[in-house]
Order: structure tokens, then sequence, then C-alpha cells
């Protein structure tokens, strides 16, 4: 609290931070869970969806897709841009060391492909009944390689950091002190540093590089995209 805040706003702000830290834990649940399946990429398409089609019996349940993922995110991003904007008004200077900038950056990646990225999965899963699965994946690598590689890759990777970085904030204000080093450089920087090795090496498998990914262009997802108009086969891939 600045001496120009009053007790109320600081109040207001700390009941805040509670919100985000509280709805931010949950869904890193689910968003680790979707980043490890990620990782297993580099084993091949069948593990890759072996473990995607486990999970999702349990997270894309009605009521826990609404519990665990979907509040949760809502409630989070709201609470972070909400902050964001105070700050501004205020005039108060954000985050001034390395790790928390990286937080604050991460997420904001976060806020601007998660909306599209809901869309072109759940959207097509929820309105067509069909999932990307791997091969939907390896087809859009092949599609717009010099678009979806970097996006993937760095969608991925900040939603890690941010995960990590958050829940060593988040888990110390819920009681579970012992996890406070998760944000500090000894710990974060090791964990941050193999998880996003293992996600790149996921998108080397998506991309074909460790595994054989077939033709992903005859995948459901793939017919799907062209079907619509809004993707179109490779013309290597299409003779």
């Amino acid at each position: 609290m600045t001496p120009m805040t009053p007790p109320e706003t600081a109040g207001n702000d700390r009941q805040l931070v509670r919100v985000q830290a509280i709805s931010g834990a949950i869904f890193a649940l689910f968003l680790l869970a979707h980043l490890v399946n990620q990782m297993l990429a580099a084993l091949g398409p069948a593990v890759y969806d072996d473990a995607q089609r486990l999970m999702r019996r349990g997270y894309q349940a009605p009521v826990l897709e609404i519990v665990l993922v979907l509040a949760p995110l809502f409630i989070h991003a709201g609470a972070g841009v909400l902050r964001m904007v105070r700050r501004r008004t205020r005039g108060q200077r954000t985050p001034t060391s390395l790790g928390a900038r990286l937080h604050r950056i991460s997420g904001i990646v976060l806020l601007i492909f998660f909306a599209g990225h809901v869309f072109a999965t759940r959207g097509a899963s929820f309105l067509y009944g069909v999932y990307p699965e791997f091969a939907g994946i390896a087809f859009t690598l092949r599609w717009v390689p010099a678009y979806f590689f970097p996006y993937y890759t760095v969608f991925a990777i900040s939603g890690l950091y941010h995960s990590v970085y958050g829940l060593g904030i988040a888990l110390p204000m819920l009681g579970i002190k012992s996890l406070a080093p998760l944000r500090r450089p000894r710990l974060l920087v090791p964990l941050a540093g193999l998880g996003s090795l293992l996600l790149i090496l996921g998108m080397l498998g998506f991309g074909g590089v460790l595994v054989d990914v077939g033709q992903p262009e005859q995948s459901p997802y793939a017919r799907l995209l062209v079907r619509l108009g809004v993707a179109h086969v490779p013309a290597a891939a299409s003779r």
C-alpha cells in the first residue's frame, strides 16, 4: 500500500489478488495437464491421443468443464485485466523484477491468443464433434508452418511459465507456503527450462521431426477446416 492509497482500496486490492490467485491455481491444474499432453507428442500420435482422450473424459464433463476450466479462466483473466486497469488509473508502477515482468508478459500473451485457441479446438468439438488431436495439430503445421510453429511454441511456453510462477504466488496464499520457492530463480529457472525443452520436443513430434505423423491432411479436423473454407491442403501433400 502506498501512502496515497486509502485503506479500503488496499483491502479491495487484496481481495482481488486472492480471487485471482485461487482461480488461477484451479485453472493451472487443467493447463499443466494440457501442457504435459503436448510434451507427450514427442512420443508419437498414439501416446498423445490416448492421453488426451483419457483426460478429456474428466475435464470435458459438463460440470467439471465449467467449474475447473471455464469459470476459473474467465475469473482469473477478468481479475488480471481489472488489476492492470487499476494500476494504470492510479499511475502505479508495473512489477520491476524480471520474474514478475515475465509473469505479466506471459499473461498478456495468453490473453491475446486464448480466445482463438479455445474457439479453434473446443468450437470444432462442440459444434461438429471433431477433435483436433495429434493429426489436426500436425496438419496446421504443414498448412502454415511459419505461423503455427512459433504460435504453438510461444503460447505453450507462456502458459508453462505463467502457471509455475503464478502457483508460487497463489499456493502460499492458500496455506501451502512450502511451494513459495516456485517463483524464485533457483527453482523457477530449471523447471521452466526443462519444461520448455519438453514442449519444444513435443512441437518437433507434431512437425514430423521425431516421429512419423502419417498423412495429417486426411484427418477429420483437417477435412473439417477445408470443408469450412478455413484451410487448404498444402500442394506437396495433395500430390
